[in-house]
């Protein structure tokens, strides 16, 4: 079970990655993504695009939330617009579906190794399951995760219920209606 919680925490994540690209999105790409933000700073010159003040991205039943996103950008010889390498999501980071979410202080996805970084006060819900640590890591290609960090004494707490044959909403702000 908590394999599964952190394989579907960490493609949740993943969602994050494509925000700024042609097919963007974080759900259903059938549904069109829905960005706010107080802010959205282009820096084509730095390979940077910025979303500041109460970011809020939905896309169907998905929703991320966090006070800043910054998409990283490789950028080409040839001065176009390269892949993102990069999305850092900053100051009370939210994910919401309707069976999961996951809250933390700063969330990293790297395309290149393929990895998600949750850190800060992290907790991750599935139904009536509930993990809190300070710092969640995973490889989504291979599905490593790994919850916690050595040596700071922090504890990983996880409480897990027997398996069911189908998971309870997760509780959280994760219809649409707001919760800022």
């Amino acid at each position: 079970m908590i394999r599964l919680l952190a394989r579907l925490t960490a493609l949740s994540c993943l969602l994050l990655a494509p925000l700024a690209a042609a097919q963007a999105q974080i759900g259903d790409s059938s549904q069109p993504l829905d960005t706010i933000a107080d802010r959205i700073e282009n820096l084509d010159d730095q390979g940077r695009t910025v979303l500041t003040g109460h970011v809020d991205i939905t896309q169907g039943d998905r929703r991320i939330m966090a006070d800043r996103v910054e998409l990283v950008w490789t950028q080409p010889e040839d001065g176009s617009r390269g892949d993102i390498e990069r999305v850092v999501a900053t100051g009370h980071v939210r994910y919401f579906s309707p069976f999961q979410n996951a809250t933390g202080d700063r969330g990293v996805y790297e395309m290149g190794p393929d990895t998600i970084t949750l850190t800060g006060d992290v907790v991750i819900t599935q139904g009536e399951n509930v993990i809190t640590t300070t710092r969640f890591v995973s490889n989504l290609t291979s599905g490593n995760s790994n919850f916690g960090e050595e040596g700071n004494g922090a504890p990983v707490r996880a409480v897990i219920y027997p398996r069911r044959t189908e998971y309870a909403p997760a509780s959280g702000d994760g219809n649409g209606t707001g919760g800022r």
